[in-house]
């Protein structure tokens, strides 16, 4: 357990400084110790994406769907790795499994939480800390919801673009 902690902090720490390379090692060494997870998968399909290697991070977000075909992440990267390619058909398909497989909303931290945010935020060394924080946790679904919105969007265009070139609508 307490190796496994290690690896995942030292996959954040080569993340953080951009080593995908390495972070990449340390995810397969943790797969290795471990039943199969999705979300180990999908970060390895990050890392390659971050890399530039479309190839490996798309067969890596399809591995992990083999592992759970109901990863939101994984399908909302596939989505966005076949709209890059400009295969909309897939891109609707991944959209679409997407959003029937949205996740439960995240609940934000207590109120007092913030309470104490704004009253450290009067020291210096933390106050600009204590705003990006507050921005955070205010609205821990944020990207979620946009790429929500923005995928009810690329649904409704598609629709309207190949209706006729496809037959019914998407539903």
């Amino acid at each position: 357990m307490m190796f496994e902690f290690k690896l995942h902090m030292k996959v954040a720490r080569c993340i953080a400084r951009k080593d995908y390379a390495r972070a990449l090692e340390y995810l397969d060494q943790i797969r290795a110790s471990e039943e199969p997870n999705p979300y180990t998968v999908y970060m390895m399909a990050k890392c390659h994406e971050w890399s530039g290697d479309t190839e490996s991070d798309m067969s890596a977000a399809k591995e992990a769907l083999s592992i759970d075909n109901g990863h939101f992440e994984s399908l909302k990267l596939l989505a966005n790795l076949y709209l890059a390619k400009k295969d909309y058909k897939k891109t609707t398909e991944y959209v679409q499994a997407a959003l029937n497989n949205y996740p439960e909303p995240v609940p934000g931290p207590p109120r007092f939480f913030f309470w104490l945010l704004r009253v450290l935020s009067f020291i210096p060394a933390i106050g600009k800390l204590g705003e990006a924080v507050r921005d955070d946790l205010e609205d821990p679904d944020k990207d979620t919801n946009s790429w929500f919105k923005w995928a009810k969007k690329y649904i409704e265009w598609y629709e309207d673009e190949y209706r006729e070139k496809t037959g019914p609508t998407l539903h």
